[in-house]
């Protein structure tokens, strides 16, 4: 892929560390724009990462960075994907992947398999390889930089196992400035390698510089061609296009052979934010668009890709391909694509696929709506690096039985993924045939943003975008869910005109499809958005005009049989605004022995005007008539965080397999399959159940519109629960006040700390940096150790008593926090810093006669001395990193904020900047009478 690390090192400073002004960095940086992009439309300044310098490593692995010259520092919101592993964020699994789609894909336990070594042209960085399996032996073509932000070239290198190369240092790079001339001297990218007929092709990314020398102008796609894989010949442009060009993925079998479809070769390539376009060529070297000879032209493709849904790169192609044991190859074109696929306020560089016609390459017919390979931070090689957060291919191929994908990592090494043949599918369940809360395993739409103009499909009529989107929009998010993390987003806009309606495409059940019996039911929950700042252009109930379809296999659907019981239409006002909505109804008296072939999910609404948008989750066909359960009392009636509540009433069930229960506190869930925050079951059985009510902690999920879906009670809340005994059997809600709490530590949702024995288990700044427990207990001029007191300016602070690795602070997300009553208190003291450089907001004082006032707070970055009113509490000299230590000087400061010695404080609401952290508070005064 072309370089983007060096834009974001452009847009966004170093996070933490006091330096001189640093020089524009001088090489392309596309797919940092793209992250870049990303970030200023969730509201974040993309950061750079710091690689941990001097991290033990395996044997016989050199450092990518420069002994003592920190690396930019990661980036990342405070977010799920600070706990989650690889295998969590694995939204595909066996059970849920369509079956043109390859995978699921397993790391191996190998990785990374080639590292950056030496000093000389591949001292900085080794990744993005091209490999095939040949005469015995993986060839492998890949990229390499001398340094962090350098110019490319390609090296080879070999193996007889596929995963311990030998690199030909005699020869290497093969294809380098020398060979290339100096109008690539900014850089060879990307090998892609093919084989056919005993010659090797490669087709690599050449970047050139612009008219005064400096390396950020164009680029376009070269060639290459060998005899062995070693001696390449002198590269010359296939697709220069004004010089904006890169990525080529030439459709190939399984084998990495290329392959004519309709009488010509085929190459796809990304061309920045602009798309994907189309070539052909009758003989590898010279290419053209349809229908004419003239070479190195092209053709774009109109894929319309859906908002969010960003592939700012081509990877690879493949036909004649197989996917399910027992099953016959598919000619159809599986084209995998890298880039912020699905991002939606996470920021990543991952990998996906989509499937285009084997008759018509032009037309995309599925793409997945998430990545099949996505970086987490258990896996430090992906996390970290040159480009943090990054994992992007161009190479798979099919042998030995499981398709083998190599990848670079963190733009920075070289890892391997594989994935088998999957085992068909087993018969659905006859009592509940089809369910998705659109969770991790469960399934996921097979299109995303896509009218339905297929057979059976209602189409679009007068329905455009909403906002900034490119159409009517369905696809998973991780903004607002009813149970889990993900529910199903849809948006569009009414033109007004007698006739408005848009179907969108969502589930494909046509290789299986579900039979309606005469006790079918379809169940699911709806959150329609009323006008307001989060959906500032719904109009109306326009919202609440939505509803799913089914399409059968007549080509009848659901909305148009005569007496239908559900159609969007019938929907429009019915809903409430602004909340979770259960729809269940009976299809079975309307569509019984009819199959399903496809679930849609339609706006319907004549005459309608301006925009609509909300959410959809837990949709579900099921056979069986579900039976609500039924809470008769809930005690006590106030309940503090740790302490049981009991539930009583009929209709629970004998356990709690397959049934949960649903608490919401301030629009936050818990209990559901997939929630992030844990509900502890203490006792379930038909009649009475009873859980652990939880801390007001956790990580929060960031949304385009800012954090949200905090995992945390409220103190002093209204809280109300739900069981769930099925599809369409949610009981009604019982409440109970939750217990206020003035403990500081029942509001931590942050890790800050960790010990040197495992440096990788907190995020204090956005990615995996932490302070060190073991610095900090040896610190200057005050030790801080967990429960100890500390003494500052007159205040006196109990630093957190937390065991390691679990939450120990409180990331300023907006949390109004209960404070000890105490009279004659002049200040109220913070002890903590700010990440990504100093922070400041608004601290809302709110006093117990029902008055508030607010002041500044104002914190200074954590690697630099304490400014303007911050006071050094702890210096020590190093920080954790999930690779090692950085050595550099770090801080904990302390700052007050004033408030009126004539009231007593009840509590404070917190700024909303998640770079703002407190591990303590403290007061002056004396404790108040009868506090």
């Amino acid at each position: 892929m072309v370089d983007f690390h060096r834009v974001v090192a452009c847009l966004r400073k170093r996070p933490d560390l006091p330096r001189p002004p640093r020089a524009r960095p001088r090489r392309t940086a596309l797919r940092l724009l793209a992250v870049g992009a990303i970030a200023a439309a969730v509201g974040l300044a993309p950061t750079a990462a710091t690689s941990a310098v001097g991290a033990p490593r395996p044997p016989g692995h050199v450092s990518a960075a420069p002994a003592g010259a920190p690396s930019p520092s990661t980036s990342a919101t405070p977010s799920s994907s600070a706990t989650k592993t690889a295998a969590d964020d694995a939204s595909y699994t066996a059970a849920n992947l369509p079956d043109w789609a390859i995978g699921p894909f397993t790391r191996s336990a190998d990785n990374p398999l080639m590292t950056p070594s030496g000093s000389g042209y591949e001292a900085g960085a080794l990744y993005n390889p091209g490999v095939l399996y040949r005469g015995g032996q993986y060839k492998m073509l890949y990229r390499a930089q001398g340094s962090y932000g350098g110019p490319s070239q390609i090296g080879y290198a070999s193996s007889k196992d596929g995963t311990h190369f030998a690199e030909d240092t005699a020869a290497n790079p093969v294809i380098g400035f020398g060979l290339a001339g100096q109008q690539d001297k900014c850089g060879l990218e990307d090998p892609r390698l093919f084989e056919l007929h005993g010659t090797y092709y490669s087709f690599f990314t050449s970047v050139h510089p612009k008219a005064d020398g400096s390396c950020l102008g164009s680029y376009d796609i070269a060639e290459s061609t060998s005899s062995d894989g070693v001696h390449w010949s002198t590269p010359w442009t296939v697709e220069p296009n004004a010089g904006n060009n890169k990525d080529a993925a030439v459709v190939t079998d399984a084998n990495g052979s290329p392959r004519k479809v309709n009488g010509e070769y085929v190459m796809y390539f990304g061309q920045g934010d602009t798309g994907t376009d189309i070539a052909y060529s009758s003989d590898l070297r010279t290419w053209h668009a349809k229908g004419s000879t003239t070479a190195r032209t092209a053709d774009p493709l109109d894929i319309h890709y859906p908002k969010g849904w960003q592939p700012y790169e081509v990877s690879v192609a493949v036909t004649d391909y197989r996917t399910v044991v027992g099953r016959p190859a598919n000619s159809d074109i599986v084209v995998f694509t890298a880039g912020t696929l699905m991002a939606n306020g996470r920021w990543f560089y991952a990998i996906s696929e989509e499937e285009f016609s084997g008759q018509d390459p032009t037309r995309m017919l599925h793409q997945l709506s998430d990545a099949v390979l996505t970086p987490t931070p258990d896996v430090p090689y992906e996390w970290n690096g040159q480009t943090p957060k990054t994992a992007w291919m161009n190479s798979i191929f099919f042998h030995d039985g499981q398709w083998m994908m190599y990848y670079g990592a963190g733009d920075t090494v070289t890892g391997l993924a594989t994935a088998g043949l999957r085992r068909p599918l087993p018969a659905r369940p006859a009592g509940t045939p089809f369910q998705t809360g659109f969770e991790h395993g469960q399934p996921a739409p097979d299109w995303v943003d896509s009218v339905d103009t297929s057979p059976g499909g209602g189409g679009i009529a007068n329905v455009t975008a909403y906002g900034g989107a490119t159409g009517p929009e369905a696809g998973a998010r991780q903004e607002n869910d009813h149970d889990g993390t993900n529910a199903l987003m849809y948006s569009g806009h009414a033109t007004g005109a007698a006739d408005d309606h848009a179907y969108l495409r969502l589930f494909d059940l046509s290789d299986r499809p579900v039979r309606v019996g005469r006790d079918t039911t379809l169940s699911y929950w709806i959150y329609p958005q009323a006008n307001g700042p989060s959906a500032t252009g719904v109009s109306g109930d326009n919202s609440s005009c939505v509803a799913p379809d089914l399409v059968f296999s007549d080509g009848s659907t659901l909305h148009s049989l005569r007496g239908s019981p559900l159609t969007p239409a019938s929907q429009c006002g019915k809903l409430t605004l602004g909340r979770w909505n259960q729809v269940s109804v009976d299809i079975g008296k309307a569509a019984a022995g009819r199959k399903i072939v496809r679930v849609d999910l339609g706006y319907d609404q004549p005459a309608g005007s301006g925009g609509y948008r909300g959410y959809v989750d837990d949709i579900a066909l099921s056979n069986t008539p579900s039976h609500p359960a039924t809470i008769s009392r809930v005690t006590p009636a106030q309940a503090a965080p740790g302490q049981q509540v009991t539930l009583t009433g009929t209709g629970f069930g004998a356990s709690s397999g397959g049934r949960h229960l649903l608490l919401s506190d301030g629009g936050v869930n818990w209990g559901g399959a997939g929630d992030l925050g844990t509900l502890t079951i203490d006792h379930w059985s038909d009649r009475s159940v009873t859980f652990t009510v939880p801390r007001p902690s956790g990580p929060a999920i960031s949304t385009s519109s800012g954090p949200a879906n905090i995992w945390r009670v409220e103190p002093g809340s209204t809280a109300s629960v739900a069981v769930v005994t099925g599809p369409g059997g949610t009981s009604g809600s019982g409440q109970f006040t939750v217990a206020p709490t003035d403990a500081l530590s029942d509001y931590f949702n942050d890790v800050g700390v960790s010990p040197d024995t495992n440096r990788g288990c907190g995020a204090l700044d956005n990615g995996t940096d932490t302070y060190s427990a073991d610095a900090l207990a040896t610190a200057s001029p005050h030790p801080l150790t967990p429960g100890a007191p500390v003494t500052v300016g007159g205040l006196t602070f109990t630093w957190p008593q937390a065991r390691p690795c679990e939450n120990d602070n409180v990331r300023a997300l907006g949390q109004t926090v209960l404070l000890p009553h105490r009279s004659g208190a002049t200040v109220i003291g913070f002890l903590g810093a700010a990440t990504d450089g100093a922070h400041s907001g608004t601290v809302t004082i709110h006093y117990t006669d029902g008055s508030s006032g607010t002041a500044k707070l104002a914190q200074s970055d954590w690697g630099t001395a304490p400014g303007t009113g911050n006071t050094e509490v702890s210096a020590m000299t190093y920080r954790n990193q999930a690779l090692g230590r950085q050595d550099h000087a770090f801080y904990v400061d302390e700052q007050t904020v004033p408030v009126d010695p004539a009231k007593v404080v009840a509590s404070i609401t917190l700024p909303t900047d998640k770079d703002i952290h407190v591990f303590a508070l403290a007061q002056d005064g004396t404790p108040a009478a009868g506090s």
